[in-house]
């Protein structure tokens, strides 16, 4: 008999942002299908929204007694249903959290008339997806589990959004963090809950061991955002550093950070050592890491840390910052741990992996990072994790 589960993401790919949550979808899609499970999805978008207009649709919230939701505004495989709900600043948070109550409780009716009802809901993050599906919950007197996927910080939000997000943390029947560092963090805000550590999928089979003995210089590889958590200046200080030291290198940098790494590196001097790549397409990726010689991760904080997991399985040993949720996955055999915003220290830990580059196996690299975190490892720990 399958067991049927409601996931509801706090973020998912839709049609005009396909890689927003793209990992939560990669899960979900391997889950189906798998052990019995039945996986549907229920993602409501928030919509900035005229005053008038909220006003109207807050109206309309209490007169519906349902929500009108459609597979045409997110990613399909596995059944996903989508709904905008709007947003608007000018509105207290605390009726902005009503309405998006009793949207997504509506939807949620929309959803079980279409003749499927679930028998677990699983909340991807708190932050608000465990607000909704403890609100469902507690209406629908269906039990639900929450895996927390983001920073635990709450200074974006409001006392009363926060208080909720904590409350799933107390009520859930079973709650989760994605590493041993985040785990600490969610102690720390919410001492009575005790969260099981379930790291994140990373599926072995879309990344590959590949040569890198034609490469003709040290390939450096990293993917980040520009946004100072991702320790991006560290990064770059790090690179100036091993030109100084005279090393032979080129480094690769994933992501949007457009004119502000451009500048970094222009004013570091090291527009000769380095490229920029800020479109790529998921599926690219595994390419990028067969033509790297190492990882490097300089965050300040990780929750998990996707891209340096991806890394191992393609073989390659990691330089990462003591950031937390990457720190569970690095071994001696993997790579070196350097700390926070050290430029210095990562630049040297560099040198030290291209020094003794024949030390870290790759086929062993590989295996220890699909015992961590591969589908085999994954799927044993939803499975007790869904044994509610």
């Amino acid at each position: 008999m399958s067991k049927r589960i409601l996931i509801i993401p706090s973020w998912y790919p839709t049609l005009k942002q396909p890689l927003n949550g793209s990992f939560f979808q990669e899960q979900a899609r391997f889950l189906q299908g798998n052990a019995n499970l039945e996986i549907h999805l229920l993602y409501g978008e928030k919509k900035s929204t005229p005053l008038l207009r909220w006003i109207w649709m807050f109206v309309q919230s209490w007169l519906n007694s349902t929500w009108p939701i459609s597979k045409e505004k997110v990613q399909q495989d596995p059944p996903a249903f989508g709904f905008y709900f709007p947003a608007n600043r000018r509105v207290p948070d605390a009726l902005r959290i009503q309405l998006e109550q009793r949207l997504f409780w509506k939807a949620y009716q929309s959803l079980i008339r279409t003749g499927w009802k679930p028998d677990l809901i699983h909340a991807q993050s708190g932050m608000d997806a465990g607000i909704f599906a403890n609100h469902i919950s507690n209406r629908a007197n269906i039990p639900f589990v929450l895996i927390e996927h983001q920073v635990v910080i709450f200074h974006h939000y409001s006392k009363n959004r926060a208080s909720l997000v904590l409350s799933a943390y107390r009520n859930a029947h079973r709650l989760g963090a994605v590493s041993q560092a985040q785990k600490r963090q969610m102690l720390m805000h919410e001492p009575m809950c005790n969260p099981f550590v379930v790291p994140n999928l990373v599926d072995e089979t879309k990344f590959r061991l590949s040569d890198r003995s034609l490469l003709s210089s040290f390939q450096i590889l990293t993917i980040m955002y520009p946004h100072t958590i991702k320790g991006f200046r560290t990064f770059f200080e790090a690179m100036k550093n091993l030109k100084e030291k005279g090393m032979n290198f080129e480094f690769k940098v994933v992501g949007k950070g457009g004119e502000l790494f451009r500048q970094e590196i222009q004013e570091m001097g090291l527009s000769g050592h380095g490229q920029l790549i800020e479109e790529l397409e998921r599926n690219e990726i595994a390419e990028v890491f067969a033509k790297s010689h190492v990882y490097v991760c300089s965050s300040d904080f990780e929750t998990f840390g996707i891209a340096p997991r991806e890394a191992m399985i393609c073989g390659l040993p990691v330089v990462s910052t003591a950031n937390g949720g990457v720190e569970d996955g690095i071994t001696p055999e993997i790579g070196l741990i350097v700390p926070v915003r050290n430029a210095e220290a990562m630049a040297d830990a560099i040198l030290q992996i291209k020094m003794n580059y024949s030390k870290y196996d790759p086929n062993a690299i590989r295996k220890l990072a699909v015992a961590q975190c591969g589908k085999e490892s994954f799927l044993r720990s939803m499975l007790s994790f869904y044994n509610i």
